[in-house]
């Protein structure tokens, strides 16, 4: 598991803690290079459902995103476990990353634990500022 944090040095208390839960290294590089853009998160990347589900039991985090096909634990059984366990993230924000067909998500949107569900691949703008907003932290002005 690796923990990478983003953003100026900000005190603990205002910084936003991140689970991304993704088995794919190019979207991981994305979602790392998106954030580095946004000031105060601190992002933890884990490879796999079982890592997540390790590391959403011990820590708190903000917003857990979670691919929906990962080796050893699916996106959607991860989510279900945690909204069913005492843990620091059973009512966490979460979203669900999903490369499904339209006809696919339109079926998972009505039977998914996630908060929200977000296709791939990602498209930067929105998906910043849904972080931003989720997180509630505000768009940085212009220099």
């Amino acid at each position: 598991m690796s923990a990478e944090m983003l953003g100026p040095s900000e005190g603990a208390l205002s910084r936003k803690r991140v689970l991304l839960a993704e088995d794919d290294e190019v979207n991981q590089e994305i979602v790392r290079a998106l954030l580095e853009t946004v000031a105060g998160v601190e992002l933890t990347v884990v490879p796999d459902g079982r890592a997540a589900l390790e590391a959403a039991m011990t820590r708190k985090f903000d917003l857990l995103i979670v691919d929906r096909k990962m080796p050893l634990i699916s996106g959607e059984k991860l989510i279900r476990h945690l909204r069913a366990s005492a843990n620091p993230n059973a009512a966490t924000f979460t979203i669900l990353f999903s490369a499904s067909t339209a006809s696919e998500l339109k079926e998972l949107i009505g039977s998914c634990p996630a908060d929200e569900v977000m296709t791939k691949p990602i498209r930067p703008k929105p998906f910043v500022a849904r972080l931003r907003t989720i997180l509630g932290i505000p768009e940085e002005e212009p220099a």
